[in-house]
């Protein structure tokens, strides 16, 4: 369930926010200033159709305190259904802009996930990037998730994990999984986790490292972001296939609506 205090639009069944960067800054760092627990996942239209046919998903991405619109489908979807979204929150961006006032603030983070060495070397850029910043990272870990549950072994190294992040007590965790992996280990072991905030962030180490490229700013301010991607990893096509998914449904809800 959305937090209160920040606008909301509802694109299939799902509550998104609809507020300004700025504005969500604001009141995520009262939130973690006042030691309240805040869950955030960060949705495009690849979440809303994975979520659509695996209910065990849709279920975890119900248990997010704030879920961001990030991706232009969303703003697009928003816009068509007569329920427009301010603007699109990208987790990459928030996450180094929470990183920049955590350095201010000596707030500490922890990054978890990814290829090997990829959150240390991110951590290590952000570091350099907000002078003061404190935290670890993590990162070469392969979970196995079968339809909304974990095999044995990754059980097991799940425990190992949230043991050694409960150790550090950071106040931001970043969790970079993957779609579904990441959100559902935060929601699995949300009582457990002695953190302020935990957000799952995708592919945002590869871009904050500076391992793979962005998207130019003026192809993201045209919502233009997901080309650039294909363009530098053809293999997502099969990927992109879900944006026709997506507005299929998108449709199906405006003609059931009418």
């Amino acid at each position: 369930m959305l937090k209160k205090g920040l606008n909301t639009a509802k694109i299939e069944s799902l509550s998104l926010a609809s507020t300004s960067e700025k504005r969500l800054l604001e009141y995520l760092g009262s939130s973690i200033s006042q030691s309240k627990k805040v869950f955030v996942t960060t949705p495009n239209p690849e979440f809303l159709v994975f979520a659509k046919e695996n209910p065990w998903f849709r279920k975890v991405l119900g248990k997010a305190d704030i879920a961001l619109p990030d991706g232009i489908g969303l703003i697009w979807a928003g816009r068509f259904l007569g329920r427009p979204i301010k603007e699109r929150l990208s987790g990459t961006d928030l996450m180094a802009k929470l990183c920049q006032v955590a350095a201010q603030k000596k707030w500490s983070v922890y990054l978890i996930g990814g290829q090997l060495g990829i959150a240390e070397k991110t951590l290590l850029v952000l570091k350099k990037r907000y002078p003061g910043l404190k935290g670890l990272a993590e990162s070469g870990h392969e979970l196995e998730l079968v339809r909304g549950r974990w095999s044995k072994d990754s059980r097991k190294r799940i425990e190992e994990m949230i043991k050694k992040i409960n150790s550090q007590k950071p106040d931001l965790l970043f969790v970079a999984f993957g779609m579904g992996k990441q959100e559902k280990f935060i929601t699995d072991n949300w009582r457990q986790l002695k953190v302020k905030l935990a957000i799952g962030v995708g592919g945002a180490f590869d871009y904050l490292s500076g391992e793979i490229p962005r998207a130019p700013r003026w192809m993201r301010n045209l919502g233009l972001e997901w080309l650039f991607r294909l363009f530098r990893q053809p293999w997502r096509w099969k990927r992109q296939l879900r944006l026709i998914k997506f507005v299929w449904l998108i449709f199906k809800e405006r003609l059931s609506k009418a």
